[in-house]
């Protein structure tokens, strides 16, 4: 597996590996030192990444190729490099779900979404009421707002962290000039979903479709790579924490508690009903008096019932004595720091009659498995460009090559 370099819809694979390959970005650190002695620096906000690549006897081929390149004989404008060694070509801030440094366009997109962060924290996402634009998406700080892709090779994408709330993993597709092609979706969002890069297509655009109103869930980690054999191992595990009673709206009655003057559970034909003349809560608990049901800080709880006189539902989570420490009323939350238990209800205005609980489910999500960094798949220009013979050997020539990453490039 070698390395891409070519224009934007027009990348070749050099098989054959750099002898040198530096990839260190600019840091542009400067150092003011007091009277006193005292060290204060500064650096700019945006670090670019610098190549520096050399080549021993390149290949003929490769050869025309960066020669065309370096000179902009096909015209002016950026080049991009996409190194099978980059684990992750999303950008650092989007692959960790971190919110970029201050005055810095965070590149997501979020219709019906609310996204709040800090600079350098965490993404939290919250969603009021889903429909079928709520969709999160991952832009990328190029010209066409979109990641470069290798034509023909297969792309791995995944929010793990998502899951839980997700319906569709999706992949749009867009030619060279930036003009929409095709997308792919799966509605399997506890694995990646895998793509091959139809030819005619330069870049990818990813996002995730919600489907689940949630709090403050963090974006969490991501992953846009060049498929690997170690990508068909990921996963997010999720277990269901209802008893079969519990979907089913069944007895035992000892698995629900009620809140509310008035209000009582009641077995009829086995399955389990509630009078709430004045209102209030009904929760589902694994046995009589406990605390909820098991959970983890960070652990994403995903509520759902069908209790037919529900105004409104949620989730509690509660510390290992028993108290509340955060209660959210979205059908999804991730479990904050001290909760040992989530304890879901839904709230009821009034029923007089007794009426069918109905069936529920608690899924309980893990949280995401490490993932590899991002180190993006910028654009670059070509700022240095060498050739050398060696003595007696016309035809092989040693190459060297530097690129600095840019917004845009056009000479």
């Amino acid at each position: 597996m070698g390395m891409w370099i070519g224009r934007p819809g027009a990348l070749r694979e050099f098989t054959d590996a750099a002898t040198t390959f530096d990839r260190s970005p600019t840091l542009g650190v400067t150092e003011f030192r007091s009277l006193g002695g005292g060290v204060t620096t500064w650096a700019p906000q945006v670090q670019p990444r610098r190549l520096k690549l050399a080549w021993r006897a390149m290949l003929p081929d490769d050869l025309a190729h960066v020669d065309r390149l370096a000179r902009r004989v096909d015209g002016p404008g950026p080049v991009v490099v996409i190194d099978p060694a980059a684990g992750n070509l999303l950008t650092a801030n989007h692959a960790a779900g971190l919110a970029p440094a201050p005055g810095q366009a965070s590149w997501w997109s979020t219709p019906n979404v609310t996204t709040t962060s800090t600079p350098y924290a965490p993404v939290l996402a919250s969603l009021q009421a889903p429909d079928d634009l709520t969709t999160l998406v991952w832009y990328a700080p190029t010209p066409t707002q979109a990641y470069p892709v290798v034509p023909g090779r297969q792309v791995t994408w995944w929010a793990p962290s998502l899951a839980g709330v997700a319906q569709e993993l999706r992949m749009w597709c867009y030619g060279a000039d930036g003009a929409y092609v095709t997308w792919f979706f799966s509605a399997y969002t506890d694995r990646p979903l895998v793509v091959t890069v139809p030819d005619n297509v330069a870049y990818v655009r990813v996002g995730v479709k919600l489907h689940r109103s949630f709090t403050a869930l963090p974006v969490g980690p991501s992953l846009l790579a060049l498929t690997t054999p170690e990508h068909a191992a990921l996963r997010v595990g999720n277990r269901q924490a209802f008893s079969a009673a519990q979907q089913a709206g069944k007895v035992p009655l000892t698995q629900y508690a009620v809140t509310g003057t008035g209000g009582a559970l009641s077995d009829v034909g086995g399955l389990a009903h509630v009078t709430m003349p004045n209102g209030g809560l009904i929760y589902w608990v694994p046995t009589a008096g406990a605390h909820g049901f098991p959970i983890t800080p960070g652990q994403l709880a995903v509520f759902a019932a069908q209790f037919s006189k529900s105004t409104s539902l949620g989730v509690d989570f509660r510390n290992s004595t028993g108290e509340v420490v955060a209660s959210v009323g979205r059908q999804a939350a991730a479990a904050p720091p001290g909760a040992a238990y989530a304890r879901p209800w839904v709230s009821v205005s009034s029923t007089t009659a007794a009426t069918p609980i109905g069936s529920a489910s608690l899924m309980v999500w893990d949280q995401a498995p490490p993932l590899p960094a991002g180190e993006g798949a910028p654009l670059l220009s070509i700022t240095g460009y060498g050739q050398s013979i060696q003595p007696g050997q016309l035809a092989a020539r040693d190459v060297t090559l530097e690129l600095v990453e840019v917004i845009s490039a056009t000479g």
